[in-house]
């Protein structure tokens, strides 16, 4: 029998052996063991930095803090345990934790790469790309075969705008390791440069290696519908259910979803709207054509939708998302309506203006508006400021009005104004805001067709006028949505549209210059 004296030679030689079963990666095995020992030497704080291990390789980082905190408590210059510990407040959402934990353990040991790198992960996420720039490259500096540590590079590069520098980066990775999927996220950039047929086979390779990669599938379908593939496109973009995205969160209807495989003649269907405000617009032009299969179609969306919604041929009844709904056959996202429908030839065939306002709308704000000798155009500089590349497409107003001539009625069609905007309008005058006015979308209808000419950012408004067949001039940051397509003026989905481009990021010179000579061709022809 072993005396006391033995008792923490036993558990330091138990200790090693758990180490090596979470090396050979038998989790189980090691979690069982740590959890053992810790019952008989609960302040032993290496036991708790290895139980902190096992669950942070096995992915449940929350619960690898608490005995990560237990052992640092007990031995606070432990390297290690500062570094997985954070790895873990990283994987939490806790960035600012993670980059004190990293910094800890750079100050015990300057010359620790993954610690330079964990550095290099936080800055990135907390938007201070330089800092994470230079993070990274010491952690390259030391471990320069680190294929993954490349990747990282690759990614806060292009946040930087590096694009080429990005790309060797990623193109570094794959030499040092052609097996490492998150390099194919060259793909992206590819695309940044314009490289598409490049990107879709770059999305392709990380597809061979991991072929349930959703980002994969995802970014895929994104370029292919944006070079007009839409078969693959739109087969590819039923992964956006699996994407960790407030965007796409799966709905739990009792009815069966419907992508085709049934006849729909004599059965009811419930068409429900996904994404944003302009999605909702842009495919309810299919409610029609599934209403020519013979089905009963109800439509669910956002309340500011649903009256304006009455007006789509084919549409039995609108319901607001959030209130009771009728038992129905089937029921499908509006954005799987292509792929439902197998319509792969980009826009439907159906006639644009498929909304409209009510008649008692039109005159509410015709009366409202007033009569002009002079050409009233429609504004929108932004969106919502919630959209995540709101900042790309968005102008703002005081750019808006200092490029467009005086003389016309300039009237903003938009809810909501950013705090810089409100004060722009206030210093500027000669527009109308029409915000505290809006109620819904049936008065945004109403207003688009009362306009000579709408200027619209790619948010939701332009989507409107668009479908209303109002004459819209639509202005596209220089990396476009992928429903506007490549280096054309026109719309399939919106033929009163025009496409005005940027032509180098960030720059709304020349598409504003265009907007101000057509308003003053406008004014022009109405003298």
């Amino acid at each position: 029998m072993a005396s006391d004296a033995d008792v923490p030679g036993q558990i330091a030689e138990l200790i090693t052996l758990g180490v090596g079963l979470l090396e050979a990666g038998n989790l189980k095995a090691a979690a069982d063991l740590f959890t053992g020992l810790r019952a008989i030497d609960p302040a032993n704080p290496e036991i708790s930095k290895q139980l902190g291990i096992v669950a942070a390789t096995s992915g449940d980082f929350p619960a690898a803090i608490p005995f990560l905190l237990d052992a640092l408590a007990a031995r606070p210059d432990d390297i290690l345990a500062h570094n997985v510990l954070s790895v873990c407040r990283f994987e939490t959402g806790d960035f600012e934790g993670a980059l004190g934990s990293a910094d800890r353990a750079l100050a015990l040991l300057p010359r620790f790469a993954p610690a330079h790198n964990n550095r290099g992960n936080a800055l990135w996420r907390l938007g201070r790309l330089a800092e994470g720039l230079k993070a990274f490259q010491a952690a390259k500096a030391l471990t320069p075969e680190d294929a993954a540590l490349h990747v990282n590079i690759a990614n806060i590069e292009r946040d930087l705008g590096q694009t080429e520098a990005a790309l060797q980066s990623l193109d570094r990775a794959l030499q040092l390791d052609r097996n490492i999927p998150q390099a194919y996220n060259r793909g992206n950039v590819l695309q940044d440069l314009g490289r598409h047929e490049e990107a879709v086979r770059s999305y392709d390779e990380a597809l061979k290696l991991e072929p349930n990669s959703v980002s994969a599938h995802w970014n895929r379908a994104l370029c292919n519908l944006l070079m007009g593939r839409f078969e693959d496109g739109w087969r590819d973009y039923e992964w956006r259910w699996r994407r960790d995205s407030p965007e796409n969160v799966p709905r739990n209807f009792p009815a069966p979803l419907w992508l085709g495989q049934a006849p729909l003649a004599g059965k009811t269907i419930l068409l429900h709207g996904e994404q944003g405000l302009g999605d909702c617009i842009q495919f309810i032009r299919y409610a029609p054509l599934v209403a020519a299969r013979g089905a009963t179609v109800l439509v669910e969306v956002v309340a500011p939708l649903v009256d304006l919604f009455t007006s789509v041929e084919g549409v039995s009844e609108v319901f607001r998302r959030g209130g009771p709904l009728p038992a129905v056959d089937f029921q499908c996202p509006l954005m799987s309506l292509p792929l439902a429908l197998g319509d792969f030839g980009g826009a439907p065939d159906v006639p644009t203006p498929y909304l409209a306002p009510s008649p008692e709308k039109r005159a509410a704000w015709r009366d409202r508006l007033g009569s002009t000798e002079r050409p009233r155009v429609g504004l929108v500089g932004s969106g919502s400021p919630t959209h995540r590349a709101d900042h790309l497409r968005s102008v703002p107003l005081a750019d808006l009005a200092a490029t467009f001539p005086v003389g016309p009625q300039y009237h903003l069609l938009q809810r909501d104004l950013t705090s810089a905007d409100r004060a722009a309008l206030g210093e500027l005058g000669g527009i109308a805001f029409w915000g505290d006015h809006l109620g819904d979308f049936t008065d945004t209808a109403a207003l688009c067709e009362l306009m000579d000419l709408v200027i619209s950012v790619d948010t939701s408004v332009a989507h409107l006028a668009g479908a209303l067949a109002a004459p819209v001039r639509i202005l596209v940051a220089f990396d476009p949505d992928w429903r506007w397509g490549r280096r054309v003026e026109t719309s399939p989905w919106y033929p009163s549209a025009r496409i005005l481009r940027q032509a180098a990021r960030g720059d709304w010179s020349a598409p504003l210059a265009l907007v101000a000579r057509e308003i003053t061709e406008l004014d022009a022809a109405r003298r």
